[in-house]
């Protein structure tokens, strides 16, 4: 996405990125993580929603970039259960899963 006149933007995979932060962010209660959703931004995922990625404004590609850049750093921080299943004890010896 940062040079459209040198490669195609993968719109499916970038779609379902969106959408997955999205979903991630209100998941996990931190949707004012993600930017704002403007005009601009709508005009961006409908680009990607009908597979029309030959022609991106300069703004719609900074607000695609923007939001996928939140995503991503929402996803980095997200905590990192390590093996969940083999540090919960069923029964009455319950543990809490070991948070990294």
């Amino acid at each position: 996405m940062e040079n459209p006149a040198r490669r195609r933007v993968p719109s499916g995979a970038v779609l379902d990125a969106w959408n997955f932060f999205e979903d991630l962010a209100r998941g996990l209660g931190e949707v004012h993580r993600l930017p704002s959703q403007s005009a601009v931004h709508n005009s961006a995922y409908e680009r990607l929603f009908g597979g029309e990625c030959a022609a991106w404004t300069p703004e719609e590609q900074g607000a695609a970039l923007e939001l996928i850049t939140a995503g991503v750093e929402l996803w980095n921080s997200c905590p990192v259960i390590v093996k969940p299943c083999s540090s919960i004890a069923f029964g009455s010896g319950r543990r809490s899963p070991k948070v990294r």
